[in-house]
């Protein structure tokens, strides 16, 4: 270990992680990260706060730690998550339920981006519903296009539109959240136009594979 690299210097699993993902923004880059590899401008874009001072240190960081790498695409250096970190996403999923019992005490005014709804429902995945066939959804959101497959009881979510969907959805994330958390109802938001559909199933169906708390 580096003689600038803080440590907690504990014979711990959990205090070796927080020398890892412990520093402030350190694992927001990694949720970011989750849905598929990122420019060092799309992070900024995405983290509202973050310097890029701040930004450069963390993905040292977790790059040293051998949590996220670099590499070129289409011309540009993008950065991923190695499969280490993706080992991160229950953990990550599982602190994100628990902090949800605390969202009440947020602010009136709060960043918001599509990245983050979908990792809540990643977080709340496992509904009612389970899938008789595999079936990929298209899901346009506020900041742009989500790939969401089922197969059984199993749920995944990536960045980016499917080719050949089998359902297709676009919803501004308020409204997507609304359905999700059972304070709008699909009828409701087709009616008024909150959400369009390529078919009558595709929006139940899709949020009975997740399982929100009510707010």
């Amino acid at each position: 270990m580096s003689s600038d690299t803080r440590s907690y210097a504990q014979l711990c699993g959990i205090a070796a992680a927080l020398d890892v993902v412990g520093d402030r923004w350190a694992l927001l880059v990694v949720r970011d990260l989750m849905f598929g590899p990122l420019r060092f401008g799309d992070l900024i874009e995405g983290l509202p706060g973050i310097g890029t001072n701040t930004l450069t240190a963390r993905l040292k960081q977790l790059e040293a730690a051998g949590v996220v790498r670099r590499r070129l695409a289409d011309r540009a250096i993008v950065y991923e998550l190695t499969p280490y970190g993706h080992e991160l996403e229950p953990i990550l999923m599982a602190l994100g339920r628990w902090g949800t019992r605390s969202m009440g005490r947020l602010p009136a005014e709060v960043a918001a981006r599509s990245r983050w709804l979908v990792a809540g429902m990643l977080a709340f995945r496992g509904g009612t519903r389970r899938t008789a066939r595999p079936a990929i959804w298209a899901l346009h959101l506020s900041d742009g296009p989500f790939t969401v497959r089922a197969v059984g009881r199993d749920v995944s979510i990536v960045a980016g539109a499917p080719e050949r969907p089998d359902h297709a959805i676009t919803a501004a994330d308020p409204d997507l959240h609304a359905l999700l958390t059972g304070r709008m109802t699909p009828d409701a938001a087709i009616t008024s136009g909150a959400c369009t559909v390529s078919d009558a199933a595709a929006l139940p169906d899709l949020l009975a594979l997740f399982a929100f708390p009510p707010l």
